[in-house]
């Protein structure tokens, strides 16, 4: 391949000199066996050094998708480009490959201590005790007191709360770059009740001077969520004043300058101690009912920052703050700041004559913060303590070089099935639709405004604006998206296919805001919740105090029959995963395996209060609807998808063991489809979902070579639905009466139609090809048709489902002969079974062997738990 593999843009008007850069890019097939044998060069075909680690293989165990760090040199507004190859020898492991002459990292483990040797500064971390940070050595001056670095919690009462490590790795070592992984906990009064968990993610890079700080705050308990609601004040909740990253330094602070956004200049000042506190987005809509606490009470008190100074001065007032802050210490400078600094509100940078500290929830804000049960989130901080940052009021990391991998390498990899460039796609309607996410007054980053959906605990998220559509009066309605259909995907290939950095910034705010809020972290739930992703926030109702999880008592009916949770039908892996592919994020691979892990808890009969009489499955991972509805629905087929990608970051086997038991569960090569009433659209649509999962296993088996019996078993059951959906589907606007609320989306779903035929095309009879490629593209065309005499056309669910899946139909455009030939099977597969699930098993259970039974099974069941009356 000779085309360059990445493009790298630098758009702040900044020259860059060796600033470090990371990048996951996808390989073909035999490309290289060993990441370290790649070879990068820019332009010049001059060797770049750089750092890599494999992040996915090949059935033949090449490499398929690689992280890649490494030095870029680009002018002010201009554009690096760079090619990979295949060197035929591995570099040494003590450096990168490529300029030997680039600094490297040297790393000294001690018993208790990590040094970390940059060739600018020397950092020593102790692994064992706080602080982190013992010592920063910068031209033989030493920066930090005693006291160091660390992370300090304030309860509700104002008191610390004691932090302690339970364990620090070396987690990510190499040449260019390495990172230290502390996790631990914060205890309130020696108590064995863990208040909090904290993880620390600390980078270095060789020839810097930046520290990059990545810290989550956790709170590991479950909520209570009485009646399935889940809003704020639940007794699972942890409450708290003030959450900072604290900085003592060798001696003060001389001098201070500070601005407000990149580029506007320093202002300096000589009042100390001194603030910048973001209390609110500074939108227009800031006071917006998206902020508000467990009571309903608005968390946010004037609009936009302030800066006090000496303590109580107000030196500065403004709306919207991405701030540098430079000090000038007895021992050298110093800069520090975050980004999406305002759109993470609150938030507060300090300078006191010995030290800083960074309100990652700061005490400024008036109100104390609830951490729900199960919730977490990430901050990124970044110290430099570089002459150049200081002097020049530039920050690479709030203004970092934008890296893409070319889309034409990307397509010629084979690594993102059915992908080609954006310029080869000849569908302008198609591309004109699904570009109004990304530009214009109706984009994603535009529709953030209309219900300032920013704050720690929003930014990242889409406004449904689809649930707004009736609202009635003139205030603002609040309604959260949480990765319905996984635009994290759709974003992500886009980005792919276009290189456009709007594309991943959208894709990269969501995924942040998923791992962090929108999955379930505890393990101390039922199995049923546990690791679970919360579902959108409810149709049509604001989400009042339930924030992003889904049901609040404020809309409950009279009488109950309200509530929810997470479910196996809003459960999405497949953007996680690329956004891991893209980034090496370990955060984003471990919320996959978390919601890979949640299909197999939630199925696991052994789990629940039945378990003593039948272990067998549950029936949750695969049901869809209903609980006695276990056929084709999008309960199982994210719970299929969940499982494969589980498998694709593993290689563990029980993951597709699991999936290939919840295909012949719920789908069979003779199944009577029309005793399940396909075309009954508001009950029945999903069956569209599963069977597009069936494509994405079919294409993972031939990827791996499996012509065995489930793939035979899958195939031939695909292709008897396939067979079915070209006689009997209809495009939805057609069939509109027969649903309850005939919205702008349901012919936006028409585009999953095509996507299932397109695969029947590649893997159905050559003579078949053709009729299935036709009626795919007729789906396709009515669904833009369709979708665009909406007025409603332009929500964010119809564009989002148009990204996500829309994509996939030029390949196949360019590719008119795809049906792969297949040797004629021998296997049997007999004829369907009806899966029962355990509760219907448990019951039958009882009905056979009467009361004497049942007795005994109370008996046991209250043994095993011995709390199960304790809990409502």
């Amino acid at each position: 391949m000779t085309q360059p593999a990445i493009i790298v843009e630098e758009t702040h008007g900044q020259p860059r000199h060796m600033e470090p850069v990371r990048l996951g890019i996808p390989l073909p097939r035999g490309f290289v066996a060993d990441c370290l044998h790649l070879r990068l060069t820019d332009e010049a075909r001059q060797t770049v050094p750089v750092q890599t680690r494999p992040l996915a293989l090949w059935p033949d165990r090449s490499c398929k998708w690689v992280l890649l760090d490494f030095p870029v040199s680009v002018p002010a507004n201009g554009k690096a480009v760079f090619f990979l190859q295949s060197s035929g020898e591995s570099a040494p492991a003590s450096s990168p490959s490529g300029d030997t002459s680039h600094p490297r990292l040297a790393i000294t483990r001690n018993a208790a201590t990590l040094e970390v040797d940059t060739g600018t500064c020397r950092f020593t971390l102790d692994l064992e005790h706080l602080p982190f940070c013992a010592s920063i050595l910068v031209g033989g001056r030493e920066y930090l007191h005693p006291e160091g670095i660390h992370l300090s919690l304030s309860g509700q009462d104002g008191r610390i709360v004691p932090a302690t490590i339970e364990s620090a790795v070396l987690e990510e070592e190499g040449p260019l770059r390495c990172a230290v992984l502390y996790q631990g906990t914060f205890r309130q009064d020696s108590s064995r009740e863990v208040a909090a968990r904290f993880r620390l993610r600390l980078h270095f890079f060789a020839g810097a001077s930046l520290m990059l700080a990545d810290c989550i705050l956790h709170n590991p308990r479950p909520a209570l969520h009485s009646g399935g609601l889940w809003d704020l004040g639940d007794p699972g909740s942890f409450f708290f004043r003030d959450c900072s990253l604290r900085l003592r330094l060798n001696g003060e602070v001389r001098s201070l300058h500070w601005q407000p956004l990149p580029g506007e200049g320093f202002t300096t000042t000589q009042d100390i101690p001194w603030c910048l506190h973001q209390d609110s987005s500074g939108g227009e809509n800031w006071d917006s009912p998206n902020h508000v606490d467990k009571d309903g009470n608005p968390t946010v008190t004037f609009q936009g920052y302030r800066v006090l100074g000496g303590g109580t001065a107000v030196l500065a007032r403004g709306k919207r703050a991405t701030p540098l802050v430079r000090c000038l210490t007895d021992h050298g400078p110093l800069s520090f700041g975050m980004p999406h600094f305002w759109q993470n509100f609150p938030k507060a940078l300090r300078v006191e004559r010995q030290g800083i500290n960074i309100g990652l929830f700061p005490e400024e804000s008036l109100q104390s913060f609830e951490l729900q049960g199960g919730e977490q989130k990430r901050h990124t901080i970044f110290l430099d303590f570089g002459p150049e940052t200081a002097a020049s009021g530039f920050s690479p990391v709030l203004q970092p070089l934008h890296a893409a991998p070319n889309p034409e390498w990307v397509a010629a990899s084979g690594a993102v099935s059915c992908l080609v460039p954006h310029e080869d796609d000849p569908n302008e309607h198609y591309l004109d639709y699904v570009g109004s996410v990304i530009a214009g007054d109706r984009s994603f980053f535009a529709r953030r405004e209309s219900i300032d959906e920013y704050g720690w605990r929003n930014f990242g998220d889409i406004y449904a604006d689809h649930e707004a559509v009736n609202h009635p009066g003139p205030g603002i309605f609040v309604s959260h998206y949480n990765n319905q259909y996984d635009f994290i995907s759709g974003g992500a290939f886009h980005f792919l296919r276009t290189g456009d950095r709007r594309w991943f910034e959208l894709a990269a705010d969501l995924a942040r805001h998923v791992i962090d809020i929108d999955i379930y972290h505890t393990d101390r739930d039922k199995p049923a919740y546990n690791h679970g992703l919360f579902w959108h926030t409810d149709h049509y109702k604001p989400a009042q105090t339930c924030t992003h999880r889904g049901y609040s008592a404020k809309n409950a009916p009279p009488g109950g029959g309200y509530g929810g949770g997470t479910s196996n039908e809003h459960n999405y892996t497949t953007g996680l995963l690329l956004y891991h592919y893209l980034t090496g994020d370990e955060e984003a691979r471990q919320a996959v395996l978390e919601l890979a892990d949640y299909v197999l808890g939630m199925d696991d009969g052994s789990q629940t209060i039945f378990g003593i009489v039948d272990s067998g499955p549950t029936g949750i991972a695969s049901q869809t609807v209903s609980t006695d509805f276990h056929k084709p629905g999008r309960g199982a087929g994210n719970s299929i998808n969940a499982l494969m990608d589980g498998w694709r970051l593993t290689g563990d086997r029980g993951y597709m063991r699991k999936a290939e038991e919840l295909i012949q569960r719920c789908i069979h090569p003779r199944d009577s489809i029309t005793a399940l009433r396909l075309d009954d659209p508001e009950y029945r649509w999903s069956y569209l979902v599963f069977l597009q999962v069936l494509g994405k296993f079919l294409d993972l088996k031939t990827e791996l070579g499996e012509a065995d019996y489930i793939f035979h078993y899958a195939r031939e059951s695909f292709l008897h639905y396939a067979d079915w959906m070209t006689k009997h589907e209809t495009p939805y606007k057609d069939v509109l009466h027969k649903v309850d609320i005939p919205t702008e989306t349901w012919p936006a779903h028409d585009v999953r139609k095509c996507c299932i035929l397109l695969y029947a095309a590649k893997y159905g009879p050559a003579e078949r090809e053709d009729t299935y490629r036709q009626k795919a593209l007729f789906f396709f065309e009515r669904c833009l048709t369709d979708l665009l005499s909406f007025e409603t056309s332009h929500l964010a669910r119809p564009r989002i489902l148009l990204a996500v899946y829309g994509w996939m139909v030029a390949y196949f455009q360019k590719h008119p002969a795809l049906a792969i030939k297949w040797q004629p099977h021998l296997h049997r597969f007999g004829e369907p079974d009806e899966f029962i699930p355990q509760r219907a098993r448990f019951r039958g259970t009882l009905a056979r062997q009467g009361k004497i039974a049942f007795r005994e099974a109370v008996r046991l069941l209250r043994c095993r738990f011995p709390n199960l009356r304790k809990r409502p």
